[in-house]
Order: structure tokens, then C-alpha cells, then sequence
């Protein structure tokens, strides 16, 4: 039986540098909804089909379809032998009733859902602070204020462009954060009543700061 762990945290927070340090550091896997969905499109499977044609017909991707992915993720022998982060699910309360039953039926446990607390204003800033790979199989994300790159524009990881989404610029970041505490409201609540929510606060410090901030809440 695996452990399986879930951050949720607001735009901005540090989820995915926190989750890439927890990573390395417990070797549990990183399991990324987003990932899974470029990887079954790739494969031609049955379920990357379906995708592929909704994407196409510009329709939203069902719980059920998503399900299915992490289901098929965590039933494999690596997340078997060494537990899994899993990042972008659950994002709702269906989905979070769907994922316990992933788990019963994989032989996984829930072992914490980390809430990453932090200030509205530090996220804004962060937000419209955030520059990202190019290279959509890397993926780094740096902040020109709290985590720059060695070298103005060029990412550390693979040396491509760093750039700026259009996303993310302060009225939208303003929105996604109303998106995001409209979403996980109840799930906090949700997994407040199950027993499994931990919380930690994100500082504007550097991440290995928060990082030891994480390992206190989760120990």
C-alpha cells in the first residue's frame, strides 16, 4: 500500500517548487493530471483519443475522464512501490469523493492533503512576477523577484526562453485566485472533516525556507 499525497495551495502559492522538492527528497512520484493528459494523447490510447476529439470540439474534459487517468496512473507498479504527489486532482468535492474511490480500488491510502496557506497581496505579486519555460517538457517556473534565473530569460533547467504567460497579468491573477476560493473551499472543508488536511503558511522567503515549513507539517 503506497502513500499518496495531495497539495492544495492558491495560484501562486509554491505547490509546484514545494512538490519538486518533496519529490526529490521522499522520491514519491509527481503525478500531474496535466501530464497524464498529454501523455495518453501521445500513446493513442483509448482515453487520449477521447481527449484529443473533446479538446478539438473545444469541450471541457469530464471528472469521469480524468478519473480514469489517475486511476490507470496509480494502479502502476512504480506509485505501487513508492507513492505518488498528485497535482491538479482533486480540484472538487465529486472529485475528491472519486479519488477515495481510486484508492480503495488501487490499494492506496491517503496519507495528507498539505493546504499552502499564504498572503493575497504576496500572491499577486508572485503572479504577475512568474516567468516560464518555453519548453513545455520542462516547465521550470521562476519569479524575477524571489527566484530568478542564473541568466535574465534563459531557464536554468534546459537553456530555452523564459516567458511571460498571458494569464498572467494582475486582473487575471485577481480572478484566478476568486476561481481558486470559490473551487477549494469545500474541499478544505472537505478534507478538514476527514482528518487528512495539514496547513502550512508560504513566506516570501526562499523555497528551502518554506520547505522546512512543509516537512513541520507534514511530520
Amino acid at each position: 500500500m503506497a502513500d499518496i499525497y495531495v497539495f492544495l495551495g492558491p495560484p501562486g502559492a509554491g505547490k509546484g517548487t514545494l512538490g519538486d522538492l518533496f519529490c526529490a527528497e521522499t522520491g514519491v512520484i509527481h503525478v500531474s493530471t496535466g501530464q497524464l493528459l498529454r501523455d495518453e494523447m501521445a500513446k493513442q490510447s483509448e482515453i487520449g483519443k477521447q481527449v484529443k476529439d473533446l479538446i478539438a470540439k473545444g469541450e471541457l474534459i469530464s471528472d469521469d475522464v480524468v478519473a480514469a487517468m489517475v486511476s490507470n496512473r496509480l494502479a502502476q507498479k512504480d506509485i505501487q512501490s513508492k507513492g505518488c504527489l498528485l497535482d491538479g486532482f482533486p480540484r472538487t468535492t465529486p472529485q475528491a469523493d472519486m479519488l477515495s474511490r481510486i484508492l480503495a480500488e488501487t490499494n492506496n491510502r491517503l496519507a495528507a492533503v498539505l493546504l499552502i496557506e499564504a498572503d493575497r497581496d504576496m500572491l499577486i505579486s508572485r503572479l504577475t512576477s512568474r516567468r516560464v519555460c518555453s519548453n513545455q517538457a520542462c516547465g521550470a517556473i521562476f519569479n524575477v523577484n524571489t527566484q530568478r534565473p542564473a541568466k535574465d530569460g534563459v531557464c536554468d533547467r534546459c537553456g530555452s526562453k523564459l516567458v511571460q504567460r498571458s494569464d498572467d497579468s494582475e486582473s487575471t491573477a485577481i480572478e484566478r485566485l476568486h476561481v481558486y476560493d470559490a473551487q477549494t473551499a469545500p474541499l478544505i472543508a472537505y478534507y478538514t472533516a476527514s482528518g487528512h488536511l495539514v496547513r502550512m503558511q508560504s513566506r516570501d522567503v526562499a523555497p528551502n525556507e518554506n520547505y522546512q515549513a512543509l516537512k513541520t507539517a507534514l511530520a
